[in-house]
């Protein structure tokens, strides 16, 4: 048996022994007054770029906005102990826990999205998640035993619905029903923060931005007479671009894909998209999606869950969000795009 840790798609930065990721989205290089602010958060590097205006007001902006990005992690990561997901993870199943409104109203949505894809999106995958590793360092570089996959499997298909439940009088509460079900938000949550980071920028003045945090983007405006111009990478050629967007904000857009964390087991490549209803990546006969949206935070979450449905039911369940847009790859090379994504193909499949 020969494994190894598949190549990452972009480039990836080794930070306090931490992977962190540069990629899917691909921006031109910026003219002249265009300023570009970099930071990591979220487990990623978050660009903000801003266009016109007065530089000393765009600069406090931008620190502002990176300033509630760091604030919005510390609150909904599972990964810091003090957090409000954290907490909640930890606490005894079936035990109500008060969690802030803004925590309640993102789980809110979840579990909403939850169920209109049947469960292809689920916010309670922390311990399945766990069982991969794909968050740990070093990483994965074999399956989970086939026992311990089953043996959540059958807790996890005993619960009703995501087995999280919300009350919201007199203050916000949750609990979780049992073991297999525990927080994690990283399929909506970086969304959030982006839109969140727009918001303050407009609060402040800036009308004129665009948001790259890895594979969510927020476009505000445009260059002046020039539109942002940007490439979603090719999912099987780092090196390349498959797909062009010239456009002015607002528009979202997020890309879930296959090629992002992954590693390759006795000629199987296993990525960290999980499917609830089978506990191993998902196998929809898609590699990359992009989905364009109105807000970040739906566009994130729609990205899992048309790339866990795959091509059919995915684009069955963009039907409930008016607006949305979706840009599919499929495993053959296969290239598909509703009527309404605006781009341009850069291949020819």
């Amino acid at each position: 048996m020969i494994q190894r840790w598949g190549r990452w798609a972009g480039v990836v930065v080794m930070v306090s022994g931490l992977l962190v990721l540069m990629v899917r989205w691909y921006v031109a290089p910026e003219p002249p007054g265009v300023r570009v602010t970099t930071r990591l958060l979220m487990g990623t590097l978050v660009a903000i770029s801003t266009w016109g205006g007065d530089e000393h007001q765009a600069t406090r902006a931008v620190g502002l906005a990176f300033e509630e990005m760091a604030r919005i992690e510390a609150l909904m990561s599972r990964f810091r102990p003090q957090s409000a997901v954290s907490l909640l993870n930890g606490a005894k199943r079936g035990e109500e826990r008060p969690i802030p409104e803004e925590l309640a109203l993102l789980l809110v949505k979840g579990v909403e999205l939850g169920r209109l894809s049947g469960g292809a999106f689920d916010i309670g995958l922390a311990p399945l998640s766990d069982l991969w590793g794909f968050s740990r360092e070093p990483p994965p570089v074999a399956p989970p035993v086939r026992e311990s996959i089953a043996s959540w499997l059958t807790e996890h298909a005993s619960l009703n619905g995501l087995g999280i439940a919300i009350q919201s009088t007199p203050e916000f509460r949750v609990k979780l029903s049992n073991a297999s079900v525990g927080l994690d938000l990283g399929g909506s949550a970086k969304g959030y923060a982006v839109d969140r980071a727009m918001e303050v920028l407009r609060r402040e003045g800036v009308v004129n931005a665009l948001i790259n945090a890895g594979g969510d983007m927020l476009i505000m405006g445009s260059k002046g007479e020039t539109p942002w111009h940007v490439g979603l990478r090719d999912p099987r050629d780092p090196s390349g671009v498959v797909a062009i967007l010239d456009r002015v904000g607002p528009l979202a857009l997020s890309t879930s894909g296959d090629y992002e964390r992954f590693f390759w087991a006795d000629g199987v490549r296993y990525h960290h998209i999980l499917d609830p209803k089978t506990g191993y990546p998902a196998r929809s006969g898609l590699i990359s999606v992009s989905i364009q949206a109105m807000d970040s935070m739906t566009a994130d979450a729609l990205s899992t869950a048309v790339f866990v449905l795959g091509e059919q039911a995915g684009l069955e369940l963009l039907q409930h969000f008016p607006g949305s847009e979706a840009l599919l790859i499929r495993e053959n090379g296969e290239h598909v795009k509703t009527p309404g994504f605006v781009g341009r193909w850069s291949k020819t499949p």
